[in-house]
C-alpha cells in the first residue's frame, strides 16, 4: 500500500518503508517518487518507474509490492461500461471488485469488505458462500487504487466508491472506517467523503456508531420488505434487528447527520412487490428524509428467487411517488459478466 494515512497513523511509504530504504543505504526521498509515480503518474510497476535506479528496484520489487492483492481474472461487460476482477489475497482466499462507469462521467468502484458473507441473504449471490474472514483496510483500499492507477493511464479518475460488493461492511467496521480515511486521504485518491456510500443489511449498532464517525459519508440501507414477516423470509438478519429498531436507527441517522438516508429495494416477484407492500412501504417511510433505490432482480444460480417485471416495478414506484416518497430505479450495469447487484460470487 502506498498511501498517507490520516489520523497520525503511519503508512508503509511514509514510515515503515523509509525506515527499510534509510537502513539498506537508500535514500528516503525514494518513498515519495514511488508516491507520486503510483498516484499522480498511473504507474504500478517499478519496471517502469523511471526516477528510480536499478538497485532500488530491486529492493523494492523483492520487498514492497505496491498491492497487498493480486488479480486473477478480469471480465469486462460487452458494452464496455463495467469491468470485473477477481483479486486473490495473501493467503489464498478470492474476492471480487467492480469498475462501473456511468454515463454521467461516474466513475465507481464497487469493494469487497469480507471474504464471503454470513448474512444468507436469499436473493444474494454473495450469501450463498461461507465467511471466511474480514479484510484488512488495505485489502480494501487496494480494490480501488488498483482501478485508480488503470483509469489514471485512460485521463480519468475514480471519483465514487460504494462499499456493496462482497460481505457486509459494518461487520468489519473498524478496517471499513481506516480504508474510508485512506480513500479520503488529499495526498492520494482525494475522493470526497460525499461521493462514498457505504450499504449494511441492518446492522443496529453500528448504524448508530457511523451516524457519529462519519456525518459526510452517505449511508445506504438495504431494506427490500416493509414489514418483518417478509424481510424474516428473505434477510436473516432481521429476525436479530426487527424493522422497528432499524428505522429508528434510521432516523437517528438523519436526524444527527442531516442527511438523506438511500434504502435500496429489491423487486422479487411475488415476494415484495405488490401494490399493497408498495402502500405498506409508504407508511413506513412517510415523513423521513430517504430516497428509495429500486433494483431490479438480476439473476443469479439461486432456484426459487425471480425478479418483477417492468410493469409491476413501475406500478410500485408510482405509489411510493403519489405518497411523497422519492424513488429511483437503479440502472444495472454488468450482468452478462455477473457484476451486477447481489452477482458476485467468486467465480472463476
Amino acid at each position: 500500500m502506498l498511501y498517507s494515512y490520516q489520523q497520525q497513523h503511519y503508512m508503509k511509504f511514509l514510515g515503515i518503508v523509509k525506515k527499510q530504504l534509510k537502513e539498506h543505504g537508500i535514500a528516503e526521498y525514494r518513498a515519495n517518487q514511488i508516491f507520486k509515480d503510483v498516484f499522480h503518474n498511473g504507474i504500478d510497476t517499478y519496471d517502469e518507474m523511471t526516477t528510480l535506479p536499478a538497485y532500488v528496484k530491486d529492493f523494492v520489487k523483492e520487498n514492497v509490492p505496491i498491492y497487498s492483492i493480486v488479480p486473477h481474472t478480469e471480465n469486462n461487460s460487452d458494452n464496455g461500461n463495467t469491468h470485473k476482477v477477481l483479486f486473490t489475497l495473501e493467503d489464498g482466499n478470492t474476492i471480487e471488485a467492480v469498475l462501473m462507469r456511468f454515463e454521467d462521467g461516474r466513475n465507481t468502484v464497487c469493494v469487497s469488505s469480507q471474504v464471503g458473507c454470513a448474512m444468507n441473504c436469499r436473493f444474494c449471490a454473495t450469501g450463498t458462500l461461507k465467511f471466511k474472514r474480514n479484510l484488512t483496510y488495505e485489502e480494501i483500499a487496494d480494490q480501488v487504487l488498483y482501478f485508480a492507477v488503470k483509469m489514471k493511464k485512460e485521463g480519468q479518475r475514480v471519483n465514487h466508491v460504494v462499499y456493496m460488493g462482497m460481505g457486509e461492511p459494518l461487520l468489519n467496521y473498524k478496517q471499513v472506517e481506516k480504508s474510508i480515511d485512506l480513500l479520503r486521504d488529499k495526498t492520494a485518491l482525494h475522493i470526497g467523503s460525499r461521493n462514498i456510500t457505504v450499504s449494511t443489511c441492518g446492522i443496529v449498532p453500528e448504524i448508530k456508531r457511523f451516524s457519529n464517525d462519519f456525518q459526510q459519508v452517505n449511508l445506504a440501507v438495504s431494506l427490500h420488505a416493509p414489514n418483518d414477516r417478509i424481510r424474516n423470509t428473505i434477510m436473516p438478519v432481521s429476525k436479530q434487528f426487527p424493522l422497528e429498531n432499524l428505522m429508528d436507527a434510521c432516523r437517528e441517522y438523519t436526524e444527527k447527520t442531516h442527511r438523506r438516508i438511500t434504502f435500496e429495494y429489491v423487486m422479487l416477484h411475488d415476494i415484495n412487490d405488490g401494490e399493497k407492500e408498495a402502500h405498506e412501504l409508504a407508511r413506513l417511510l412517510r415523513g423521513m428524509l430517504c430516497l428509495v433505490n429500486l433494483i431490479p432482480y438480476n439473476e443469479t444460480a439461486i432456484k426459487k428467487i425471480q425478479g418483477s417485471s417492468s410493469k409491476r416495478i413501475n406500478t410500485f414506484k408510482s405509489i411510493l411517488e403519489s405518497n411523497g416518497i422519492q424513488v429511483t430505479k437503479r440502472v444495472s450495469l454488468g450482468q452478462d459478466i455477473d457484476a451486477a447487484c447481489g452477482q458476485l460470487a467468486r467465480k472463476q
